[in-house]
């Protein structure tokens, strides 16, 4: 990840590195700098300072013991989000100390008509992340959990006809075993374009539902008994 060269590039990393603040030792202070230059009315400066701050939270966010290796005998656990320009998410699974610790993380920005893909967005932050972890996640023992806020998802609960798009959506996660669960106070993603597969089925319009309402849980029956925003 190449250093941030204007104001939003850092507002996106702090967004993304905002995901896993639980697990970095002293973050507010080691993000101070950066938080300093996105501040309403500061001039851009990027000086050895903020490259130290940007260097120390990628290094943190990017090694043991941040991140853990996957487990397929576990649930599998995702955490996902879409804001106005980018969606993140994370693969967590629950370790020894009853929190989940993330397995890794995807960002993407969205670009051309994917910007215009309301209210698409929280569902795409899931469909890609699907794509970029079909190897864990293809086939699981347990069934993924995934948190988002699902508000804009319910859009999708009822019966709709679909266009190309909406249906290679519906086909890629008819192979998925998942539930979605609602909470509050998610984090926006970065920007970090990545390329988008495109081996799809070409699937004719047809009225049908994309997220049945048996796939959206109870966070309470679903949550580590260690909360995983616990510090």
């Amino acid at each position: 990840m190449a250093s941030p060269t204007k104001i939003k590039e850092v507002q996106s990393f702090l967004g993304f590195a905002n995901f896993l603040r639980r697990f970095v030792a002293n973050f507010s202070h080691m993000a101070r700098p950066l938080h300093n230059l996105v501040k309403k009315d500061t001039p851009w400066k990027w000086d050895t300072r903020e490259q130290e701050a940007f260097q120390s939270l990628k290094d943190a966010i990017t090694n043991a013991p941040v991140l853990c290796h996957a487990d397929p005998t576990k649930p599998y656990f995702l955490e996902t989000d879409a804001s106005g320009a980018a969606l993140g998410s994370i693969l967590s699974q629950q370790q020894e100390d009853g929190r989940l610790h993330p397995l890794g993380f995807l960002s993407e920005s969205f670009k051309g008509a994917k910007q215009n893909y309301n209210p698409d967005k929280e569902l795409l932050a899931i469909i890609r992340s699907f794509e970029y972890w079909r190897i864990f996640l293809e086939g699981t023992l347990h069934p993924i959990t995934i948190f988002t806020d699902h508000r804009n998802l319910e859009y999708w609960k009822e019966s709709r006809t679909f266009n190309r798009r909406h249906a290679r959506w519906h086909l890629l996660l008819a192979g998925y075993n998942f539930q979605i669960v609602y909470r509050p106070g998610k984090q926006s993603g970065k920007p970090d374009a990545l390329s988008r597969r495109s081996d799809h089925a070409n699937i004719p319009p047809a009225n049908q539902t994309m997220l049945p309402d048996p796939i959206f849980a109870n966070v309470a029956l679903v949550t580590p008994k260690k909360n995983s925003n616990a510090k």
